[in-house]
Formats: C-alpha cells, structure tokens, sequence
C-alpha cells in the first residue's frame, strides 16, 4: 500500500441509522461517543436542506462491522441523551 492510498472500511461494513440525537450534539460529539466500540470512518448528520438545520438523527459507518453491531447492542433502546425523553435509536 503506497502513502496515497486512503484506508476504506471493510467491505461488509454497516452504515447505521441514528435517532433521538439532541440538536446540540455535533459530528464531533457523536465521534466521541461512537468512538468507545471502534474507529469511524464516517458520521453524516441529516440536516433539512432548505434551513441547514439539524434534524436530530444521524448515520454512523464504522471501519468493521463487529464495531457497529457492538455499538447497536450498547445503545438501542438502552442509552438516554441529555435532555432527549426517548431512547436512541440504532
């Protein structure tokens, strides 16, 4: 592999779907938090086009799929965020 080559997650990776993400919470943010289960390639959070605005939901690709699904066991339906009733979606 040449120093110009970017690493590509595995080819069975999953890109998940996010939900009851707090408003307030950047792609920096849910970095941080997705980062405990493995490395992310990508975070896109889903903004309205017109506005730019955050529409409180996500999708998180992982280099593996093993990081991934360890993410979804940990917190679908289990992890709270602050200031959000309902329980995150993965």
């Amino acid at each position: 592999m040449n120093n110009n080559s970017v690493e590509q997650p595995d080819p069975d990776n999953i890109k998940m779907f996010v939900g009851q993400v707090p408003h307030d919470m950047d792609e920096n943010d849910l970095r941080k938090l997705f980062e405990e289960f493995g490395r992310v390639h990508q975070i896109n959070i889903l903004r309205d086009k017109i506005t730019g605005s955050h529409r409180g939901c996500c999708f998180v690709t992982f280099y593996t799929r093993k990081a991934a699904l360890d993410a979804q066991n940990a917190l679908h339906n289990v992890k709270t965020f602050s200031g959000v009733s309902e329980t995150i979606s993965v």
